[in-house]
C-alpha cells in the first residue's frame, strides 16, 4: 500500500480546499456568534462540523505523507503512535461530522414541519436544548468509543509481500486488548450507517413533502413565497448533505467490509472518501449561508458583507 508523489499532490490539493473552506466557515461563524453574543443550535452544529472536518483533513494528509515516507509503515510492529492517532482522528472526526449532519436534519425537520401530536409540539419548543445536548453527547461518546483504536497492531503472521506493481501487502491489523473484535466492528458499522440514516432519510423526506405542499399553498401570495425561500434552501442543504454522507459512507463501509473478509484494498480508498467529504461539505455549508457567501464575495471582490437582517435570512447560522 505504497504512496507516490501524485498521491501526495492530489491529497494536498484537495486537502487544502477542504481545510481552507472549513476554516473559513469556522472563523466567520464564530465571528457572527461573538457579534450577536449567542450560539444558536445550527451555529453550534456548523462549528462542530467545521472543526471535525479540519482535524479529519489534517489527519488524512499526515497519514498520506507518513505512508509516502515509509511504505512499510503498516507492517511495523508495534504500530507507531502517530499512525494510531491518525486512524483514531479519522474515525472519530468522521463519526462526529456524520452525526452532526443527522442532528441538523432532525433539527430542521422539527422546526419547519408542523406536527399535530402534542409530544412533537413540546419537543419543538425545546428542540434547541435537545439538539445541543445531543450534539455534545455525540462528541463525547465518539471520543470514548474509538479509544480501542490505539490498541491496533500488526499481527504476528510474518506476512509481508511486495507485489509486482510495487504495493506492499501487510497483515491485517488486530486489537491487542481483550475484546470481541467482530462485535466492535459491527458496532462501528451500525453507528456509522443504519442509525444516522434512519434519522436523515425520514426527516429529509418529511421536509420535502411539507415544503412542496407549503409552496403550492402560497403560490397566490408572492410575498410569503419569497419568505419561504430560506426554508427551501434549508431543504436543499439537508438533502445535499445526506447525499454526500451516503456517497462517503459507501466507501467507508466497503473498506471495512473488505478488510473484515481479508480482501486486498488500499487505505487510499478510505482517505479519498473522507477528503472528498471534507471539501464538499464545506462548500455546501458556505453556499447555503447568505452571511458566509457575502463574506466570501467580500474577500474576493472587495464587496462589503451584508449583516443578516433577520433570522429567516440566515439559513445555517440562525435557527429558522
Amino acid at each position: 500500500m505504497s504512496t507516490d508523489v501524485s498521491d501526495i499532490l492530489f491529497f494536498l490539493g484537495v486537502g487544502i480546499v477542504g481545510v481552507s473552506g472549513n476554516i473559513f466557515n469556522l472563523i466567520f461563524t464564530i465571528q457572527q456568534q461573538v457579534k450577536t453574543r449567542t450560539v444558536q443550535t445550527v451555529g453550534l452544529i456548523l462549528d462542530v462540523i467545521s472543526i471535525s472536518n479540519i482535524i479529519l483533513a489534517l489527519a488524512i494528509l499526515s497519514m498520506v505523507v507518513g505512508v509516502f515516507l515509509n511504505a512499510h509503515i503498516w507492517c511495523i510492529k508495534p504500530y507507531p503512535l502517530g499512525l494510531r492517532l491518525e486512524i483514531y482522528l479519522m474515525l472519530n472526526c468522521g463519526f462526529i461530522s456524520f452525526w452532526a449532519i443527522a442532528w441538523l436534519s432532525l433539527f430542521y425537520c422539527i422546526k419547519v414541519v408542523n406536527f399535530s401530536s402534542e409530544s412533537f409540539r413540546t419537543l419543538k419548543k425545546n428542540i434547541s436544548t435537545v439538539i445541543n445536548t445531543a450534539v455534545l453527547l455525540s462528541c463525547l461518546f465518539s471520543c470514548l468509543f474509538f479509544i480501542p483504536v490505539f490498541s491496533l497492531d500488526a499481527v504476528d503472521s510474518g506476512e509481508q509481500n511486495d507485489n509486482a506493481d510495487g504495493n506492499v501487502t501487510c497483515p491485517m491489523p488486530s486489537f491487542t486488548i481483550q475484546m470481541n473484535q467482530d462485535a466492535y466492528s459491527a458496532a462501528v458499522l451500525f453507528l456509522l450507517c443504519p442509525i444516522p440514516l434512519m434519522i436523515m432519510l425520514p426527516t429529509s423526506v418529511r421536509m420535502v413533502v411539507h415544503l412542496c405542499a407549503h409552496t403550492r399553498a402560497l403560490k397566490k401570495n408572492q410575498t410569503q413565497v419569497q419568505g419561504s425561500d430560506s426554508y427551501l434552501l434549508v431543504c436543499k442543504l439537508t438533502i445535499s448533505l445526506v447525499g454526500v454522507y451516503l456517497f462517503n459512507l459507501f466507501f467507508v463501509c466497503l473498506f471495512i467490509l473488505m478488510k473484515l473478509i481479508g480482501a486486498y484494498i488500499t487505505y487510499q480508498y478510505l482517505v479519498s472518501a473522507f477528503t472528498f467529504y471534507c471539501g464538499v461539505t464545506s462548500v455546501l455549508l458556505t453556499a447555503s449561508n447568505r452571511y458566509l457567501k457575502d463574506k466570501l464575495w467580500s474577500l474576493f471582490c472587495c464587496r462589503k458583507a451584508k449583516e443578516p437582517a433577520s433570522k429567516s435570512h440566515t439559513v445555517v447560522t440562525g435557527d429558522v
